[in-house]
């Protein structure tokens, strides 16, 4: 929604921050060079990629090859061809979910790509597969999201045995629906540390690690979610500021406010891995100002870092 300026602003921060990693910015020379330009100083590890088309916020997936030369296609080709280890969007989704699967394609033997978004939790976070790449999906789907999420938060945070569920209407075996059912069948044939159902409050109280659900159900979450924690952030600044004692009081706080901003704020997230891609994709929020943009960035590092790619292609190959 605020490209390029939100992206420019991201990236710039970021490569002064990390000075040892090399940054490609794709889009228009021109308006990138002007931002930039408000800059006393252009870090030396920041490069341009002409793109000379704009796919916009509201079109179509036709639009990927209509305009061939847009900044999502331009950024998938310099990761298909080794240019880049990874990237990050943050514009139109299913034009950026479906460029990535155009240019990169699946890792060998995954049937469908899906959203991996971390949400908080009491001690830390809690990792949903699919969260919008599709808006339907089949308990193969669902069981190859448990496997690859089960692998990616194993590597990238550390954690040796992650806990699934499927999200449900309850917690019993025979609550909901027929795919919720017979994806919970699948998953009790593969090796897995596996909870069973998790309703929708176990997201958020640390009784499990990976979820999975359809996109569509998966989306309503992520979404409710956000609504949720902007609602709780108003109504606690409205009360702050209803008497000079209360507000005398969040002074206090701020230090507490501050973290709990930290653990909670999608900004400092930053974006969500499209799991599946044969290739490191974080897809960002449309609205994403230059926090974010910077978070998603680091996020996409600590999966270079840690070898994730290496690690889904080569355990996954060894589980379908």
């Amino acid at each position: 929604d605020d490209a390029p300026q939100a992206l420019v602003e991201g990236a710039y921060d970021y490569a002064r921050k990390h000075k040892d990693h090399e940054i490609i910015l794709v889009g228009i020379e021109t308006d990138i060079r002007r931002i930039l330009g408000r800059f006393d100083h252009k870090p030396k590890n920041i490069s341009i990629e002409h793109a000379s088309e704009v796919i916009g916020m509201g079109e179509k997936m036709d639009a990927l090859k209509e305009k061939p030369n847009d900044s999502m296609n331009v950024c998938s080709k310099l990761v298909k061809v080794g240019k880049a280890d990874a990237m990050v969007l943050c514009g139109n989704t299913g034009c950026s979910v479906a460029a990535a699967q155009l240019h990169l394609r699946r890792i060998p033997g995954v049937k469908r790509a899906g959203i991996l978004t971390p949400l908080p939790n009491t001690n830390g976070l809690t990792w949903v597969c699919d969260c919008g790449a599709n808006a339907v999906g089949k308990p193969e789907h669902l069981a190859q999201f448990a496997q690859m999420s089960s692998i990616f938060v194993k590597h990238y945070a550390d954690n040796p045995a992650p806990r699934t569920g499927v999200l449900s209407i309850g917690s019993e075996d025979s609550k909901g629906d027929e795919l919720t059912k017979e994806t919970l069948a699948l998953l009790k044939n593969i090796d897995l540390n596996l909870v069973g159902n998790i309703e929708g409050n176990h997201i958020f109280d640390d009784s499990v690690d990976v979820v999975v659900c359809d996109g569509f159900t998966g989306n309503v979450v992520l979404k409710a979610t956000e609504g949720v924690a902007k609602l709780i952030s108003g109504i606690l600044k409205e009360e702050l500021h209803g008497s000079p004692l209360t507000l005398l009081g969040g002074l206090f706080a701020k230090k507490a406010f501050k973290r709990l901003r930290e653990r909670t704020h999608w900004s400092l997230v930053g974006g969500c891995l499209l799991l599946g891609v044969d290739g490191i994709t974080i897809i960002g929020h449309g609205r994403s100002d230059r926090v974010a943009v910077a978070s998603a960035m680091k996020q996409a590092a600590r999966c270079i870092e840690t070898n994730i790619m290496d690690h889904l292609r080569k355990e996954f190959a060894g589980l379908s």
